[in-house]
């Protein structure tokens, strides 16, 4: 390994991260993850090192947007395999504080992002919103980032994130990521490590199914939302994905749901194979 790709400062704390990055004084672009990471977040580290500016990856599995203890302590914690992946695509920084040194015994605030939540994966997992809102402003405000970037699997993540940006007036451009899939067309995901064999087999069908429903859309453009909704819920039933969480079509930007479907809108789906839940969305 050349000497480059052992530059990676790694902080640990608050303080420390401060410390360095006020010293450091040079544009910086940040990289929101929980760690276990994937192709997905590698692409997005990727787009990072294009801006050819300070890139900064933190790492912190973040335990008030759990809803479930269990699903939190079964959560993938890779962090000596992902600090090689970071080492080796020659990141500049890891943040990665543990949960003592970013909340402590007394913490009590909240962010929440009201309407963009109501929705989607906002409907059966109460508060998982506002802790992923809380994390995120308080690592921009430990970062202090020019730029951040977010994957658009988690489309409703990022558009909460977005509004959070422009209502609380911070001076930070959000770019996008495109979903990187696995060749099966699975979207990528650091809860895929989890599946059995037998649900590595059915997950696919999955994005069959979105692709299937757009490409019925495209060549007509006169699809009533719930008649879409009903041919891909026939759809996964038939091929065994049978714990539908939801089929929402929604605006892109407000993630209201649509009567009429119009270009532009995405139809978002969350499917619990076993004990994991997947989430994938397909724009129109």
């Amino acid at each position: 390994m050349s000497k480059k790709e052992n530059s990676l400062k790694i902080l640990k704390s608050i303080k420390s991260a401060k410390k360095y990055l006020m010293e450091l004084d040079k544009p910086k672009v940040l990289i929101p993850t929980m760690g276990a990471l994937h192709d997905g977040h590698l692409s997005l580290i990727e787009i990072a090192k294009k801006l050819n500016i300070h890139t900064i990856v933190s790492i912190f599995i973040n335990p008030i947007q759990f809803n479930d203890k269990k699903d939190l302590e079964k959560y993938p914690r890779t962090l000596i395999q992902d600090i090689q992946k970071l080492k080796a695509l020659n990141v500049d920084t890891l943040f990665a504080p543990n949960v003592e040194n970013i909340y402590d015994k007394n913490f009590q605030t909240s962010i929440s992002v009201k309407n963009l939540q109501k929705n989607l994966c906002g409907t059966n997992r109460p508060g998982h919103f506002d802790g992923m809102a809380t994390i995120v402003l308080k690592l921009f405000n430990i970062i202090k980032p020019d730029y951040a970037i977010f994957g658009k699997k988690d489309f409703q993540q990022l558009e909460i994130i977005k509004r959070m940006c422009l209502d609380l007036n911070l001076n930070i451009k959000i770019i996008e990521g495109k979903i990187i899939r696995e060749k099966s067309g699975l979207a990528m995901s650091s809860r895929n490590s989890l599946l059995t064999k037998n649900n590595l087999i059915l997950a696919p069908k999955i994005y069959e199914g979105l692709k299937l429903v757009k490409k019925s859309f495209t060549s007509s453009n006169k699809f009533e939302s719930q008649s879409v909704i009903k041919k891909l819920r026939d759809f996964y039933l038939k091929n065994g994905l049978k714990k539908i969480d939801y089929i929402e079509i929604v605006d892109k930007e407000t993630l209201v749901k649509t009567k009429k479907i119009k270009k532009g809108d995405t139809i978002a789906v969350a499917i619990k194979l076993g004990k994991i839940r997947l989430i994938d969305n397909l724009q129109f």
